[in-house]
């Protein structure tokens, strides 16, 4: 039997601004059984073993209401079958679960109330324990909440990423998934957090798990990055159930409203409770002036339009292929129990089939780390095709960069 883990759910760096764990199960601790890849093995690139995730069994157990236990995971694939005869015994008694099988993530969920301390698994997989993560969404209540996953993103990009959705769409609170940093540690990230006028509360959540091998190309064979898919759902139940409205955004993105209204407030004015709008690329050009030594450079540093190339998709619907796909925000208690958190959109809701007008983001290719593919590469300015993003610019004056 696996040996119940000591593990401490919650740090405080002040009663505001904390710094989250999991508890989490590997396999690995219990049994020499892993989940094994469904991808064809053709389409499995070099690194494609080392980044997946075989033996996170799951990520956290939460305790989303005051009766019941959410287990958020990786999907089970072959382990599935074992998974659903799994026993669970707590201090309620003996439970099976109802098990949630949903795109790149799956769920198990347990009528265990509050309060009944850790939980014993037996079943065919093997037998293992866990203790269960407290539900955090007080803390977030009436809160217009930024959230993300980031790894050693410089700590200078993120604040300008607070402070720009502070200013512009009146963001008070942000949560960040840090997927395994090593640049700084949390306690870092947390404080620089708390420095920043305005935000009324953060967290930084410990998420160590392998992000997973990206798809083929754009359409095919993805089918095996499940840390992001399981971080927004995590989000979604372990601390955002009362926000007043959550924005989905990456480091390297920021919203722009035509009309001046908060994206925040759409999403709450909504009829549906949800906004989500398309994305465009900021580039960098080669001006000849390039300073290399300037360690790191910042959005403001930024302002021209990626040139739109517009082609047949394979749907043959004439689209831009430099577009970038959308974002959304959404007020979390008015989203469908059965729908599920994603990157682009909103799954199994049709309301997150559309499209707002209104709304727009701004995608950094220089933001970022090129940790996906190279994006940092220049061309020279040419006055004919690069044009400057006028209503970046004039966002950018609204925003205080020091404070």
């Amino acid at each position: 039997m696996m040996r119940l883990a000591n593990k401490n759910a919650a740090v405080a760096a002040d009663n505001r601004h904390v710094i989250c764990r999991t508890n989490s199960v590997s396999l690995s601790n219990f049994t020499d059984r892993r989940r094994e890849a469904t991808r064809p093995p053709a389409f499995r690139g070099e690194n494609f073993d080392r980044d997946f995730d075989s033996n996170t069994l799951f990520y956290d157990a939460v305790q989303v209401s005051k009766s019941q236990i959410a287990l958020f995971a990786p999907p089970f694939f072959n382990l599935a079958r074992d998974v659903a005869t799994t026993t669970f015994i707590s201090g309620a008694g003996t439970r099976k679960a109802r098990a949630r099988h949903l795109d790149r993530h799956a769920q198990l969920w347990l009528d265990i109330p509050e309060n009944t301390g850790p939980v014993q698994a037996l079943g065919e997989l093997g037998s293992f324990a866990f203790s269960v993560s407290p539900n955090c969404s007080e803390m977030f209540r009436d809160c217009r909440v930024i959230f993300t996953m980031s790894k050693d993103n410089p700590i200078e990009w993120i604040l300008d990423w607070v402070r720009f959705n502070r200013d512009i769409h009146g963001a008070d609170a942000v949560l960040i998934y840090d997927n395994g940093s090593s640049a700084y540690d949390s306690a870092t990230l947390s404080a620089a957090l708390r420095s920043v006028p305005g935000i009324r509360c953060s967290v930084v959540m410990e998420w160590p798990f392998k992000y997973g091998p990206q798809g083929a190309n754009s359409w095919d064979h993805w089918d095996s990055d499940f840390c992001q898919l399981g971080a927004w759902e995590h989000a979604r139940w372990r601390f955002l159930q009362h926000a007043r409205s959550a924005m989905n955004s990456d480091i390297d993105e920021l919203v722009l409203s035509k009309t001046g209204q908060s994206v925040f407030e759409a999403a709450e004015k909504s009829w549906t409770g949800l906004v989500r709008y398309r994305g465009r690329w900021i580039i960098g050009i080669d001006d000849g002036v390039r300073d290399e030594a300037r360690a790191p450079q910042r959005h403001t540093d930024f302002s021209i339009f990626m040139p739109q190339q517009y082609e047949r998709s394979r749907f043959v619907i004439r689209r831009d292929a430099n577009a970038c796909l959308p974002k959304w925000t959404v007020v979390p208690a008015r989203c469908p129990t059965h729908a599920q958190w994603h990157v682009h959109s909103i799954f199994s809701w049709w309301a997150s089939y559309f499209c707002a007008s209104d709304f727009s983001f701004r995608h950094f290719r220089e933001i970022g780390s090129n940790w996906k593919y190279q994006r940092t590469n220049r061309v020279p300015f040419d006055p004919s095709v690069h044009k400057a993003d006028r209503a970046l610019m004039d966002a950018f004056k609204r925003v205080d960069w020091e404070n």
